[in-house]
C-alpha cells in the first residue's frame, strides 16, 4: 500500500493538509495517555487515520463484533476506492497494541506493535473504537494455533459459530484432538476451531517451514480474495498486506508499508529474479508489491475492484530477497 503522502501525517497527533481534501482531522480533544497494552478483540480491527475518517457505509467495520462480511457487501468500488487517506491497516484478533491517546466517542490511538513502519518505531499507527480491544492479558500456553484457512469459526460450548476469525490469526491453544482443537480468544474465552483450519506449534516456532515452495503456496492459497486499502486479513487484502502476512506464516517478518518492504530483505538484481522474491513497481518511489510464484508468473493483490490474483511478471524495479 503507498502511504508515502501520509508518513508525516501520521507520526503526529493531529493529521494536516498533507491529505486528501476529503480526509476529516482528528477531534480538538485528542490527547495522550501514559502507554499501556491492548489487544485486538475483534476478529479484524480497522486502523484508521483518524477518529472522524469512518463513513457511514464503514459502521460495520467499528463494532464488536465487527462485521467485515457486511462492510465489504455494501461498498462499490468507489467506496472502497474513498478508504484511501482513512485506513491505516488492521490488526487480528489477539494482536498487540499499545494504547497512546484518547479523542471523544470512545476512540484509542494506538500503535500496532507486530506491524514495523518507518512511521513508528513503536509499530503502526491508527485509531480504534475503544470497544474493539481489551486489556486482560493473554493466556499463557506452550502451544499456539495459526489460521491457514481464509476464515474459520470459533465455536462455542454448544457447537454454535461464535466468531468468525481470519487467516494468520494465533490464538494460544489448550488442547488438541483430530477433529477440533480447544482455543482461548484475548478476552480469557475458551472456544473450539476445526483442527483442518489451523496449523499447532510451539509459541515461538513459525506456522509453516520456511520454504520458498511453501511461500508461493500460501500465497496461492489466496487467489480470489478482494482488494481493500488497508486490508490484511483473509477477508480483503492490499498489496503488502499480503506479502507480509504470507511471509509472516514462513516465520519472515516483514515491514507493513510497499515502500519499508522495498528497503528489506536482499537487493537482488532484476534479471536474477525467481520465485519467492517480492517484486516492486513504482517510480521514485515503491508503489506496489507483487510475491513472484513462478519464472514466469507472480501473484498479487492489484487495486479496488480486482481480487488476489496470478498473472504473467512485469518487469520490477526493484526485486528483494527473504528466503
Amino acid at each position: 500500500m503507498v502511504r508515502f503522502f501520509l508518513r508525516t501525517a501520521l507520526a503526529a497527533t493531529v493529521v494536516v493538509a498533507l491529505l486528501p481534501a476529503t480526509f476529516a482531522t482528528p477531534a480538538a480533544s485528542a490527547a495522550t495517555v501514559t502507554p499501556y497494552d491492548a489487544w485486538v478483540d475483534v476478529s479484524v480491527a480497522t486502523l484508521w487515520t483518524s477518529p472522524s475518517a469512518p463513513r457511514p457505509v464503514d459502521r460495520p467495520a467499528l463494532a464488536n463484533p465487527v462485521d467485515i462480511r457486511s462492510w465489504l457487501a455494501h461498498m462499490d468500488t468507489a467506496s472502497r476506492r474513498g478508504l484511501v487517506g482513512r485506513v491505516a491497516t488492521q490488526g487480528l484478533l489477539g494482536e498487540h497494541v499499545t494504547v497512546v491517546g484518547t479523542a471523544k466517542g470512545g476512540w484509542l490511538r494506538v500503535v500496532a506493535t507486530d506491524q514495523r513502519t518507518s512511521l513508528d518505531s513503536r509499530g503502526y499507527p491508527g485509531w480504534l473504537p475503544v470497544g474493539q480491544v481489551t486489556t486482560h492479558r493473554p493466556t499463557g500456553t506452550t502451544y499456539v494455533a495459526t489460521v491457514t484457512a481464509r476464515t474459520a469459526w470459533l465455536l462455542d460450548g454448544t457447537g454454535a459459530h461464535a466468531l468468525e476469525v481470519s487467516f494468520a490469526t494465533r490464538l494460544p491453544v489448550l488442547r488438541t484432538s483430530s477433529s477440533y482443537d480447544t482455543v482461548v480468544t484475548p478476552a480469557g474465552v475458551s472456544r473450539r476451531i476445526a483442527a483442518s483450519a489451523v496449523v499447532v506449534q510451539r509459541t515461538r516456532v513459525q506456522a509453516l517451514p520456511k520454504t520458498v515452495a511453501g511461500v508461493v503456496a500460501t500465497a496461492r492459497s489466496l487467489i480470489g480474495i478482494p482488494y481493500l486499502w488497508g486490508g490484511r486479513s483473509g477477508y480483503a487484502l492490499d498489496c503488502s498486506g499480503l506479502t507480509q502476512l504470507v511471509y509472516r506464516l514462513h516465520g519472515v517478518t516483514l515491514p507493513r508499508d510497499t515502500g519499508d518492504q522495498a528497503a528489506a530483505g536482499r537487493a537482488v538484481p532484476v534479471a536474477s529474479r525467481s520465485p519467492g522474491d517480492l517484486l516492486f513497481y513504482g517510480g521514485s518511489a515503491m508503489t506496489h508489491v507483487a510475491l513472484m510464484s513462478t519464472a514466469a508468473r507472480m501473484v498479487e493483490s492489484p487495486s479496488s475492484g480486482l481480487n488476489v490474483r496470478e498473472v504473467a511478471v512485469r518487469t520490477p524495479a526493484v526485486v528483494r530477497r527473504f528466503i
